[in-house]
């Protein structure tokens, strides 16, 4: 299937609604063309970065620090066990 535009006097163009959701791009994403050795442009979507998406990631609640007594009993208990499944 074949869409045109018109580009303006400031090498802007619209593109067509057909393309945008065959993309899947909304306003504000990159696009990115590139051109091939017979002088046809390739248009796609550019990917989106971890900082584009980082909103998009439920908020976790901040854990509650562990003492360090507490973190050397659960490396202690670890150890113990696996020192006890490689003695078997």
């Amino acid at each position: 299937m074949t869409y045109s535009s018109t580009l303006t006097t400031k090498n802007q163009t619209t593109l067509p609604k057909a393309i945008a959701l065959l993309l899947g791009v909304k306003p504000q994403a990159k696009l990115s063309y590139e051109v091939t050795e017979e002088g046809k442009v390739l248009l796609s979507a550019k990917s989106a970065t971890f900082k584009d998406i980082i909103g998009s990631f439920p908020k976790k609640k901040p854990l509650k620090p562990f003492a360090i007594k507490d973190m050397s009993n659960a490396i202690t208990a670890g150890a113990s066990k696996r020192f006890n499944k490689s003695a078997k």
